[in-house]
Order: structure tokens, then sequence, then C-alpha cells
């Protein structure tokens, strides 16, 4: 059976004996295993073995169905589509230094996963900045209004919103613009004409990748600072306060007879070893809030790192070419890493979810 051999052609310069421009000189390529590609097939690995493995806790642990945590599995059914579908074909890709093999066909495809899914996994990060700012600044309407629907509508929205946004670019780009692919054995980058519609393309680059980053920082901001404001407001409120006691006794026994009056006895029995009960404590009211509050912080510090480098390299690209492949390498392989990252996050954020998955690797089931 004989090897198929590829060939890189870049422009040349000469001419043919009709005295047309000859403007493809192509050299043979052969695959290779490069530190992007490895690092690339080890973070897609790593990404699906985290995210489809919290994806089934969830699926599994009844108790984990609350409306803030649609946020979480959609942001993880995001990785897992994305790693699935799209890193293989990035993965091959870095085999041949970047040039494509997979004909126009899977070319077309391949872009039309790219300039969705990896909008979609940066709005779904912004879906639970939004979400935050939210509960803080309009508690009583969250916490009325929102519920596991309402969370299932807006990231629905989220998938419709990028779709609607980016495809008509990419279908023009296929119809009009793409430079055509030549037929194998020769080979060349499958990318999409930027330069044809270089408006399209910055628009997409601020909207779908920039803009959520800029929202997550700005979240942490406000959040913060309304938090701040409320805990002065408070304090000043106690300080101005005057509790009268009209038994005679002091504050603290008044608070204390008050809470025997109201009694404990009416709770029902929980017991202690179920799942239930040790996720009880962790549901109380003001708990989501925190938790969530704190999955932002950190998933906020880890796009920071992972996601700028990107955003600038490719802002830059679209009005300066710029050949300087180690930072694409370094770019690249922290882009990937957050869909890595992001199961971490959620069990350093999430005590319920740590506490499900320990019951699910100790094969418990409530």
């Amino acid at each position: 059976m004989n090897s198929t051999t590829y060939y890189s052609c870049t422009a040349g310069n000469g001419t043919s004996d009709n005295g047309s421009t000859v403007n493809r000189i192509c050299s043979e390529i052969t695959p290779g295993w490069t530190p992007l590609s490895i690092v690339q097939l080890i973070i897609a690995v790593w990404g699906l073995v985290g995210n489809g493995g919290l994806f089934v806790v969830f699926a599994t642990h009844r108790a984990l169905w609350t409306p803030f945590n649609v946020y979480v599995v959609n942001l993880i059914v995001a990785n897992c589509v994305c790693i699935i579908v799209q890193f293989p074909l990035d993965t091959l890709s870095s085999l041949y230094d970047g040039k494509w093999i997979l004909g126009e066909t899977v070319c077309t495809f391949y872009l039309q996963v790219l300039w969705c899914l990896q909008p979609i996994v940066f709005n779904s990060h912004q879906m639970i900045a939004i979400n935050r700012i939210w509960a803080v600044i309009h508690p009583i309407s969250y916490r009325s209004i929102h519920s596991i629907r309402t969370a299932l509508c807006l990231c629905a929205g989220v998938w419709v919103y990028v779709i609607i946004g980016v495809t008509p670019g990419v279908l023009r780009d296929t119809l009009y613009f793409r430079v055509p692919l030549p037929v194998k054995p020769q080979i060349d980058y499958c990318q999409i004409n930027t330069d044809a519609q270089l408006s399209w393309a910055v628009a997409i680059q601020v909207v779908y990748y920039i803009w959520p980053q800029v929202t997550m920082v700005a979240a942490l901001v406000i959040i913060f600072f309304i938090k701040r404001v409320r805990q002065r407001a408070k304090a000043v409120r106690r300080s101005n306060a005057v509790v009268p006691n009209l038994n005679g006794g002091s504050a603290k026994e008044q608070q204390v007879e008050d809470h025997d009056r109201s009694g404990s006895g009416a709770t029902p029995a929980v017991p202690s070893n179920s799942l239930e009960a040790r996720l009880k404590p962790i549901q109380h009211p003001a708990a989501p809030h925190s938790h969530g509050n704190l999955l932002l912080v950190l998933l906020t510090i880890s796009v920071t790192i992972c996601w700028t480098p990107n955003n600038v390299y490719y802002t830059w690209m679209f009005f300066k070419q710029l050949d300087y492949p180690v930072f694409y390498y370094f770019t690249t392989i922290l882009f990937c890493l957050q869909a890595a990252i992001d199961p971490i996050m959620f069990t350093l954020a999430l005590k319920a979810l740590r506490v499900a998955l320990a019951d699910f690797l100790s094969c418990r089931r409530s």
C-alpha cells in the first residue's frame, strides 16, 4: 500500500513558457509530533475527562440541579463539544505544521465549528458573570424570577446569539472570499479570508471574544463595590440601632429567650451520613451567592491568564502580520488550557459539587 505524499505550496515569482506568472512552489511535508501538537493532545484528553466527569456527576446527583448550576453545566457542555469536535482537527493541523490535508469540505466544517464554538465558550463564561451581577444588584427579582427554566432559556440564547452573529460571515467567506485549497496532494492553510471582511472580523473579535473578558472583570468590580457599600450601610445601621428590652434582661438574654421560644424540634431528622444531610448546610440561601462569586473570581483569574495573550495576538493580526512562532505556540496552548482548567475551578469554588464528586468517586449513591 502506497502512502500519500503531501506538499506545502507557497507563492512564486517565475514565469511559464506562455508568459503567465507561476505563482505556486510546492515542497513535500510529512507529519510530525511537535511540542504544540503533543500539548494539544494532552489538554484534549485532560479536558474531556474533567468536563465529562463533572457532567456525569451533575447528571446523577439531583441535589445539584439548581438554577445557578445550569450555567456551570452549560459551560461544561460547550467545553466538551469544543474538545470533541475542534481539538482533534487542531491537533491534526499541528502535525502538518498548520497545513490542511482534509480538503475543502472538511475545511468549511472546521471553520464553522471554530468560529462558533469558541465564542460560545467565551460567552458562557460571560453568562456566569452576568448572573452574579443580577444576583447582587437585584437580589429580590433574582430570587423570584430566576429558575432552572429561566437559566436554560438564557443559556440556549447564548448559543443562538453566537450562531446567528457568526454564521453569515462564515457563509459569505465560503461562497465569495475564501482562497480555494489546492487539490491534494498539494495542501495549504484552512482559514477565513478576514481581509475581505475586515469589519466583520474585527466586530466578531470585539463582541464575542474581548467583550466577555471585559464583562467578567467589570462584574468583579461591580459586585465587590456593591458589597462594600452595603457592608458599610449595614455597619452604620447597627451602630445607630437601639434595641429596647421590655423584659428587664440583657439584649443577649432576650435573643436566647426568643430563640428558645421559636424551637427547633419541627425540623425532620435526616440521616447524618446521607448525601442530602451533607448538602443541606451548603444549600442555605446565602451559600450559592458566595460560592457563585468565588467561582467568578477563579474563572476571571484563569481567563485573564489564558485568553489575554490570544486576544492580543489575533487582534493585532488584523492590522499587521506577526511572524513570532514561539508566541503563537504560547498563546495557542494557553487558549486551549482554559477548557481543561474550568472543571478545576468549578470543583474548588462549589462545595456542593465537591461533596457530590466525593460521593461519586466512592461509588455511593444517595
